[in-house]
């Protein structure tokens, strides 16, 4: 069992430091790319500006922590906080974190939430599929202080998503074990009641074979 453990273990740090390089690098091309780094199809972001402060249940303060769901344009609905490829006031590529509030034929229209006016044309490109990223699902607001010290280093987003590949990595793990422990107790549940079942069958028959014997010398 112990040398059971172990080899998990190891496997399991093994796939860490496997992904984790993995991570580093298609973190760096997505970086590069004007891309979030989406694992498992989320990923996690932090909100550079106040642009999204508002009073609705998913408006967002200046360094709350987001979790961003990988997913088609076609997946976009009214009201819907999503986050696309844009540029500063200075012209530089940033991701923005926005609300749709309407459609045209040129594509997405978003606002913030704290903004007097809308992103497009004026500010940002339409919201197309070439821009489009994906879509708000979550915030943590409690992580702030870990959030600004993201904000600030790049190697520490890395690390922050690494710590978050890490916990789905053992909670896969132990959620495996806990699934092999409850197969393996209900094999030996199911395996002790027919058990049981045969006991009784054959103390049944015993039974029948004796009221038979007596029977026969009656």
């Amino acid at each position: 069992m112990k040398k059971t453990l172990a080899g998990i273990f190891s496997g399991l740090a093994i796939l860490i430091f496997i992904l984790s390089i993995i991570l580093m690098v298609s973190g760096t091309i997505a970086l590069r790319q004007n891309e979030p780094v989406f694992i498992f199809g989320r990923a996690l972001a932090v909100v550079p500006t106040d642009s999204m402060v508002g009073n609705q249940p998913d408006s967002l303060d200046v360094n709350d922590m987001v979790i961003v769901k990988k997913a088609t344009i076609d997946d976009v609905k009214l009201n819907d906080v999503i986050v696309f490829q844009g540029v500063d006031g200075s012209g530089n590529p940033i991701l923005v974190i926005h609300r749709v509030v309407g459609f045209d034929d040129l594509g997405i229209i978003t606002k913030g939430d704290n903004n007097s006016s809308v992103d497009q044309p004026t500010y940002q490109n339409y919201v197309t599929e070439d821009n489009f990223q994906g879509i708000f699902q979550s915030k943590i607001t409690f992580l702030k202080p870990v959030s600004q010290m993201m904000s600030s280093s790049r190697s520490l987003i890395f690390g922050g998503l690494a710590i978050v590949l890490t916990i789905m990595l053992i909670s896969e793990v132990v959620h495996l074990v806990k699934t092999y422990q409850e197969e393996k107790n209900e094999a030996a549940k199911q395996a002790h009641e027919a058990e049981i079942e045969a006991l009784k069958e054959k103390q049944k028959q015993d039974l029948l074979e004796e009221i038979k014997k007596e029977k026969q010398i009656k």
